[in-house]
């Protein structure tokens, strides 16, 4: 990027540089996946306190009106402006734990927000309702509702919004920016280097993942009964079928790219694979012994 009032450049760094980014990288991922766990520390202690004050209140107090806050943003939607706003926040910190400490290095920036949110897929498959195709307890607690004990219904709209409102734009932005610096570079044999990076296998296995995200934002779960679209007819339990399918078959074939994009993914990707199997553990046994 050549404009002066663009802060971040194209530069060349030295081997004790890039060990130094990769450091930073590895340090971001951290800082992103403690947050994580400092959040559902400070809610677990939210809820007991929650539910020690209403074991000790004399009286229930009946329910007012729904708030301005847990209304949806737009008519029609279904996550409301509350969710919004946390996941907006959420997106926030990860973007400023991004471009914390890039300097003016365009590539550590671009590589920074790929590092960042893939860091936060274990815990998008921990708030996922592994047993939603069940017709007994769709909404059996995952691991991040046992633990928070925030009931499944509540993390729920927050999977679906964190996926679209705090993953994706982070993946999008740096599949941008990467894209716009293999245009903007020259290749002797190709004209620019984006015609010669496409037929590696590593940006391929990229292009596969985000094209697997747009997919995802895509494939929406099924509301109603009467509603047809992408899912068709049918009842809800087939439809509900047909989408979790689908959209796990989109999610395996997102983390098995990103997996084989670059090394430094992968440790995320063997994380939400462990993710997976535990979530899907313990939604069995809720559903099988509640």
């Amino acid at each position: 990027m050549s404009s002066s009032s663009w802060p971040w450049h194209f530069i060349t760094v030295s081997g004790d540089d890039k060990i130094r980014r990769r450091e930073l990288l590895d340090l971001r991922g951290s800082y992103a996946q403690w947050s994580v766990i400092i959040v559902m520390s400070v809610l677990r202690v939210y809820q007991a306190w929650v539910t020690h004050s209403a074991a000790t209140a004399s009286s229930r107090p009946r329910r007012g009106p729904v708030s301005w806050w847990d209304r949806p943003l737009v008519t029609g939607w279904i996550e409301t402006r509350r969710q919004y706003f946390v996941c907006g926040m959420w997106l926030l910190w990860l973007t400023s734990l991004s471009i914390w400490n890039s300097g003016e290095d365009y590539l550590h920036l671009t590589k920074a927000f790929a590092h960042v949110a893939l860091s936060q897929v274990p815990l998008q498959i921990l708030m996922s309702p592994a047993a939603y195709i069940s017709t007994s307890k769709p909404s059996a607690s995952s691991i991040f509702s046992y633990l928070t004990s925030i009931p499944q219904a509540t993390v729920t709209p927050y999977h679906r919004l964190f996926g679209r409102a705090v993953i994706a734009p982070l993946l999008f932005a740096h599949a941008t920016l990467y894209l716009l610096f293999f245009v903007q570079s020259e290749h002797p044999d190709f004209g620019i280097l984006l015609f010669k990076r496409v037929r590696d296998f590593d940006v391929q296995c990229g292009l596969l993942a985000v094209s697997m995200t747009i997919l995802l934002l895509l494939f929406a779960r099924p509301r109603g009964v009467a509603s047809k679209g992408v899912l068709g007819a049918g009842s809800m339990q087939e439809r509900r079928r047909l989408f979790y399918y689908v959209h796990v078959f989109l999610v395996v074939v997102l983390c098995s790219a990103a997996y084989c994009h670059v090394a430094q993914a992968q440790k995320y990707m063997i994380q939400a694979l462990g993710a997976s199997l535990l979530n899907g553990v313990c939604s069995f046994l809720m559903v099988r012994w509640g």
